[in-house]
C-alpha cells in the first residue's frame, strides 16, 4: 500500500481489484451488501479496493434480500466474469457454474466460491486449471462456513 500525501492529511493510494458476484440470491446478496458498505474497512485490511463490477442473476427483477444498486445486476455472467480480477461464485450447482469458474480461471481470475456441489464434482479439474494459470480457488465457506 502506498501512502500519499495531500495537504496535511495522508491518504492511501489502493491499487483496484475488480470483483465479479455469481449469484444475487439470499448469499450473494449480503456478500454485495459487505462489499459495497464495507469498502473502505475491506481496502484497509487487505492493501487493495475491492470494486464490485456486477452480480450476475437469472433475473434482474427477482425480489432480493438486499436492495442493490440495479446498475450492479446483469445477466451476461460471461461478460462480468472476463473483466474480473475476482470472481465471487455463490450461485449453486454444477452447471452454469462450472462453466464460469473456469472461464474466470482460464482468464487468470482468483476464484471463491461457496458450492460443495461443484468442488465434489470438479476440484481437481478447477484446482489443476488453476495451478496452470497461477489463480488461486478458495472455498473455505464451502466446507467451513461456521468458522
Amino acid at each position: 500500500m502506498e501512502h500519499v500525501m495531500n495537504g496535511d492529511i495522508q491518504v492511501n493510494a489502493y491499487r483496484d481489484l475488480r470483483v465479479a458476484l455469481l449469484g444475487g440470491g439470499s448469499v450473494g446478496s449480503q456478500v454485495a451488501r459487505l462489499l459495497l458498505e464495507q469498502s473502505d474497512e475491506l481496502a484497509a485490511r487487505i492493501g487493495a479496493r475491492l470494486q464490485l463490477t456486477g452480480i450476475a442473476v437469472r433475473d434482474l427483477e427477482a425480489k432480493r434480500d438486499v436492495d442493490l444498486p440495479r446498475e450492479l445486476l446483469i445477466t451476461d455472467a460471461e461478460q462480468l466474469v472476463l473483466g474480473a480480477d475476482i470472481v465471487i461464485e455463490l450461485m449453486g450447482g454444477i452447471e452454469p457454474a462450472r462453466t464460469h469458474v473456469r472461464l474466470a480461471i482460464d482468464s487468470g481470475a482468483d476464484v471463491v466460491t461457496g458450492n460443495k456441489a461443484l468442488l465434489a464434482t470438479h476440484g481437481p479439474e478447477l484446482f489443476d486449471a488453476a495451478d496452470r494459470v497461477g489463480a488461486t480457488v478458495s472455498y473455505e465457506a464451502a466446507v467451513a462456513g461456521a468458522i
